[in-house]
Parts: C-alpha cells; structure tokens; sequence
C-alpha cells in the first residue's frame, strides 16, 4: 500500500473510532433501548431491521428528495453512499458499514466493520425504510501498526453465531441495534428538515392524469 493510500486509511479508521463514540454515548443516554428495540427476519431468513414512518403532509416527492439528500450527504462515502436512485419507484438504496467492537460494545479495541445495505420507500405522508445484508468485515493491524479490513474473511451476520460465543454473538447483534438505530435516527432528521437542494429546487408543477377523469 502507498503511503497516501495509508494516510487515507489511517483517517479513515479514526473517522470510524468517533462513530462507535458516539455510538457508546448514545446507548448510555438511552439506557436500555435494546430492549425495546430488536432486529428481526426477513422473509429470506436475513436479520433485517425495519421502520416505518408517519410524515403527514409531506408528498412523496419531497420525502424522495429528503432521503436522497441523507444518502448523498450525511456520510462521507466511505461510510453511507448511494446505490440506486428509482425516482418511478419511489425507491432509493444505498450500502454502508459501522463499527463492531472486538468483544462487545465496551471492548478497547475494534473488531471490525459491519456492512450492510439500506433502502428506503416513500409514499405520500409517510416512508419505511430497512437495513439488511449484514456481513462482519474484520480487522487487521499492518506492517505499519494501522488497523486495515482483512479481505476474504467476511462473515454473513446470519452465520456469525456458529463462529461466536452466544455472549460474544449477543454483544454483536446488540451492537448492530445501535449501529442501525443510529443511522435510522439520522435519516428521520433528514426526512423532517428542508435539505439545501429543495430550496434551490424550480417549483414543482402539479401532475394530471388524462387516463382517469
């Protein structure tokens, strides 16, 4: 690796290190949010973690625009970034990743990272969203002591537990909740605030429909 391409994954891994900070800050001012908040399975047998939104008032389009801004903006992109915009379908996708404490939470190191895919839906005042696909990207220190994604040895979320003690499995799946919930958190803000691209946004001209009359 060169040494730019070190430099970058040295502030890269710091980046990541104030995430889980305030990640840790979070679950202690929430207390024990866990337990009212889970993952669940899809009906692919993917732990998967799914909200629904009410917004009344808010069009579609606006919400659209609100959860593209959030993809395109919240995050660097190494961190959140935009897959797919369907603008017919009301859609948007994107994939991430946060960090997974070595042994659970409160360890003192990183284990690594956990990818994970988001999308998110929109209708006329209200939207759902969900994050799926989780895979376990470990960590590695280099030659250089950084610590670095050890390729090839990712682990689906779903196959974690064969290769986890349960505690240690627990402690994952808990951090996962908040490492969702976190970024569910920031999308509703997203979704409530006026982002800079609507106010520079041409009026939207009114839609008729000449096959229904």
């Amino acid at each position: 690796m060169s040494r730019s391409g070190i430099i970058r994954s040295g502030f890269y891994i710091c980046f990541m290190k104030k995430i889980l900070t305030g990640i840790v800050a979070l679950l202690f001012s929430s207390g024990a949010f866990a337990q009212k908040d889970s993952l669940a399975f899809d009906e692919h047998n993917k732990y998967i973690y799914y909200k629904t939104a009410e917004q009344p008032g808010a069009v579609a389009d606006t919400l659209y625009d609100r959860g593209l801004y959030f993809l395109k903006k919240a995050y660097p992109v190494k961190v959140l970034k935009l897959v797919k915009a369907d603008k017919d379908g009301n859609a948007l996708s994107g994939a991430g990743a946060f960090v997974i404490g070595k042994k659970g939470l409160l360890g003192n190191s990183e284990g690594g990272e956990m990818a994970y895919k988001i999308r998110v839906e929109v209708k006329d005042g209200k939207y759902r969203y969900w994050l799926t696909d989780f895979v376990y990207q470990p960590y590695q220190r280099n030659r250089y002591g950084n610590a670095e994604i050890m390729h090839g040895k990712d682990v689906a979320l779903e196959k974690a537990a064969e290769k986890l003690s349960k505690a240690d499995f627990n402690a994952c799946l808990n951090q996962v909740v908040i490492g969702s919930k976190h970024v569910g958190d920031n999308l509703k803000a997203y979704m409530l605030k006026t982002s800079s691209l609507e106010k520079h946004d041409v009026k939207k001209v009114k839609r008729v429909s000449t096959k229904e009359w």
